[in-house]
């Protein structure tokens, strides 16, 4: 007999609370026999980050409370608990879920939206000097350096006027390119943005009037691209690259990195198919391949169309993927037949 009709409430955990674990929860409550449901978000971060708009910070586009909003104020009035801690370990078995305030909890029904992290690699200076642009602290820190560099600016001593401030973009995929164009649209013609890219085009992921719309977006605001270019080490205010045979060493004032992610370690302690890259199987449903209850979306699943193409890790692919994975736990736990994602 389905989960949802039996006489005692259903228990949902939901571990990740980005855009397709947060949105998740949301979309859960529009379906009335899951009301009086146990639905807890574990989330271990006070604040949401809407990323993609996170770059308007930059230029002032938008304030802190429209991009940083508190949990708290986005779950009011709604039956989802949150729990801020860190997953630790999942069951997969014993259906439970083990969390850092040392709280253990059970489910009927799992959803696993950990999301990705930044790839390491191993380039001497990356750690030290390099400024990543993923959560609230970095957005924090990118903008105060911004200022620094530009109050700096202002008062250094020079008779054939202001040495431009340097800044440096690698990785030329969506992050990259929206950080190039706002960093330039700050600084204007104080500054010179240098956007790298190791392959031989922007976006390539992307269709071709997308990156036409980029290519323009940078050559309006004198971006520097470099293309079929990749970093040997980074400094406290250069970076060398090396194109070729050739090497180069630029000045960069303030090098930020938006160079791949992968996904969050697997936290089951029973192993789960997984491509190469980490993500783990999943349904066209959503579902993971052999777990009916854990559906698994966003940054840490790999879920193929119909012609086999992986979905993309954007965080509106994870938002739609959302409104999918309540429909088809809804779905579930009425004895209705689940419907694919695309």
């Amino acid at each position: 007999m389905p989960a949802g009709l039996q006489s005692t409430p259903l228990n949902i955990c939901i571990v990740g609370g980005g855009f397709g674990g947060l949105y998740t929860a949301l979309y859960l409550q529009k379906y009335r026999h899951l009301q009086n449901s146990r639905i807890t978000l574990i989330e271990p971060n006070n604040q949401f980050v809407f990323f993609p708009m996170m770059y308007e910070l930059i230029t002032d586009e938008l304030k802190q409370w429209e991009l940083f909003p508190t949990y708290s104020r986005l779950l009011a009035g709604t039956t989802v608990q949150w729990q801020q801690a860190h997953a630790e370990s999942i069951d997969l078995e014993q259906q439970t879920v083990s969390v850092s305030s040392g709280e253990t909890f059970t489910y009927d029904y799992l959803v696993m939206a950990t999301g990705a992290k930044s790839r390491p690699m191993n380039i001497p200076g990356l750690d030290e000097h390099a400024q990543t642009f993923r959560s609230f602290h970095d957005a924090l820190i990118l903008n105060e350096r911004l200022a620094s560099l530009v109050r700096a600016q202002a008062v250094q001593p020079s008779t054939d006027g202001m040495e431009p401030i340097s800044v440096t973009a690698v990785g030329g995929g969506a992050s990259g390119v929206e950080l190039a164009c706002k960093v330039a649209d700050y600084l204007g013609d104080r500054g010179i943005v240098t956007l790298v890219e190791h392959g031989s085009r922007l976006l390539s992921s992307m269709p071709k009037g997308i990156r036409r719309q980029a290519n323009r977006a940078l050559a309006k605001r004198q971006v520097n691209v470099r293309l079929e270019t990749s970093v040997s080490s980074i400094g406290a205010d250069t970076v060398t690259l090396k194109a070729g045979d050739a090497t180069a060493t630029i000045s960069s004032q303030l090098t930020l990195w938006a160079v791949g992610t992968q996904p969050q370690p697997w936290l089951g302690t029973q192993p789960v198919k997984q491509n190469d890259y980490g993500q783990r199987a999943t349904r066209r449903t959503l579902q993971l391949v052999d777990y009916d209850n854990v559906f698994v979306l966003g940054d840490s699943a790999d879920v193929r169309g119909p012609k086999g193409n992986l979905a993309p890790n954007t965080a509106q692919a994870a938002f739609q993927a959302a409104s999918k994975v309540a429909e088809n736990l809804a779905a579930m736990t009425t004895g209705r037949s689940r419907k694919h994602f695309n």
